[in-house]
């Protein structure tokens, strides 16, 4: 009986197997977590330094890598496939965000030891997520400071609390002692990469940062440029993002085409929920409709921690809480669930796949991913209205309907046209796929499946007969 029931077990899970129509082994740009190391959970007090009985926002948590690692899984159910961590360097004592550095050349005490962070790190690439680290620009003794650095008003506030100074990174000597540290810390801990808040204008990375490992550039303000990075931030593409998405009716931002990481929120500006609280809208589904645009766009995408919990603030150190892992899991379990369906279909991010917008207006938006296997539509509604559109029937979607992968919605075409519907407030991606009648190998497996289960229904009754007749002989 055992060998039956295994054997149907296998039927029925190659047959799942053989009905996905893409496969994924992860997508191709980065969906980056944001972790404040220090805000995240202290899952080690043995190591806590300069941590308050009141709990002192202006002074550490006690999170370390220890309180990391048991949320990498968490991490990557939600879609993300690369950790950005605050910097891990030694920090003063009543610094919890990283940025006050007093050495360089050493791991910060309060986070764990080398072989900690060397852990974390090598857990993270087991699950198959990349580890990236800010590393700070910060004046130590090494190094003589910028005359005029560009500060939002968070790090203005931030960086005279701490009363430290920004690297002059387009001064020779400062560039070439700076890019001998940080190839010594790539080296050492094998991150995959570097991430660094520009503050300078016109830097180029290439004269300060290693060529054998990824960088990131987030310039914090607006008309701030810079070069050199593999990919770079914008302030202006992440302010406009996170107040399109913390509200509703607004036009939304078009992909952008050159690949630059976006974001709505970071460690040095206000909280994405900051935006929907303002405008009076539910955070809960801000951040979905926000996360569907990070997920389908073809390119890097990060969001920062305690985002999928609705975290609020606009100044530091509110910006800066706890992580709370008791919260509501609503917006989580949707992460999770979308998370499974971009990364099933994650040929939407391949090379050769190309995208045209089909409509952007007051807050819908469409666009169509054209691949070598099947094209998609994403169909973005933002306003506070059901939106319906009509996009007329190619002559190569003969016999095709538009099947809905988030919400399930089926269109099937009316009069050479599809007619999309969709609720206020929500997201939908349609797979364009063949419109057949029963699948024949779910048809075949489900009728080997019950003849196999008749049998054991069978098999099992005569046995139970068999074993009442012994009982019975016996008496």
């Amino acid at each position: 009986m055992r060998k039956i029931l295994m054997l149907v077990s296998m039927i029925l899970m190659m047959s799942l197997i053989g009905g996905n129509s893409a496969s994924a082994e992860g997508n191709t740009y980065d969906r980056i977590y944001m972790i404040t190391v220090d805000r995240f959970l202290n899952n080690n007090t043995s190591n806590d330094v300069g941590v308050t009985e009141d709990g002192d926002p202006y002074q550490p948590y006690g999170g370390d890598f220890d309180g990391i690692s048991p949320y990498l899984e968490y991490i990557k159910d939600m879609g993300f496939n690369t950790v950005m961590l605050s910097p891990v360097t030694e920090r003063a004592e009543d610094d919890y965000l990283g940025y006050d550095v007093t050495d360089y050349g050493a791991i910060a005490e309060s986070y764990g030891s080398q072989e900690d962070f060397k852990n974390l790190i090598d857990e993270a690439h087991e699950f198959g997520l990349k580890v990236v680290v800010d590393m700070p620009a910060v004046a130590t003794d090494d190094y003589t400071a910028a005359e005029n650095p560009v500060l939002n008003e968070v790090q203005t506030d931030y960086y005279e609390d701490i009363d430290r100074e920004i690297i002059d990174l387009t001064d020779a000597d400062n560039q070439n002692t700076y890019s001998e540290m940080v190839q010594n810390f790539v080296d050492t801990y094998e991150v995959d990469g570097i991430s660094m808040f520009v503050n300078q204008e016109g830097l180029d990375a290439s004269e300060f940062l290693p060529e054998d490992v990824a960088t990131y550039g987030i310039l914090s303000e607006e008309g701030l440029t810079a070069e050199g990075f593999d990919t770079i931030a914008t302030e202006e593409f992440r302010s406009n993002f996170a107040d399109t998405f913390g509200g509703i009716e607004k036009e939304i931002p078009e992909f952008p085409e050159d690949e630059q990481l976006i974001m709505a929120d970071h460690w040095f500006s206000e909280r994405f929920t900051y935006h929907a609280a303002e405008q009076n809208m539910f955070p809960g589904t801000r951040v979905q409709q926000m996360a569907n645009y990070l997920y389908a766009y073809r390119g890097p995408s990060a969001m920062t921690y305690g985002t999928e919990v609705a975290f609020n603030g606009s100044s530091y150190p509110e910006i800066h809480p706890q992580m709370d892992f008791r919260s509501d899991k609503e917006v989580i379990e949707y992460l999770e669930n979308i998370a499974v369906v971009y990364r099933n279909h994650d040929i939407m991010q391949a090379e050769e796949t190309e995208i045209e917008t089909i409509l952007n207006e007051g807050g819908q938006y469409l666009v169509r991913y054209f691949t070598d296997d099947v094209d998609y539509v994403l169909n973005i509604n933002n306003t506070a209205e059901t939106k319906s559109v009509t996009l007329d029937q190619t002559a190569e979607e003969e016999g095709k309907v538009y099947s809905g992968m988030l919400i399930g919605d089926m269109i099937r075409p009316h009069d050479s046209s599809y007619i999309a519907v969709l609720d206020r407030e929500e997201t939908e991606l349609y797979s364009i796929i063949e419109e057949a009648g029963f699948n024949n190998g779910y048809l075949y497996s489900a009728i080997l499946i019950f003849g196999l289960f008749a049998i054991f229904v069978w098999v099992a009754a005569k046995r139970s007969r068999k074993n009442k007749a012994a009982r019975m002989n016996n008496k």
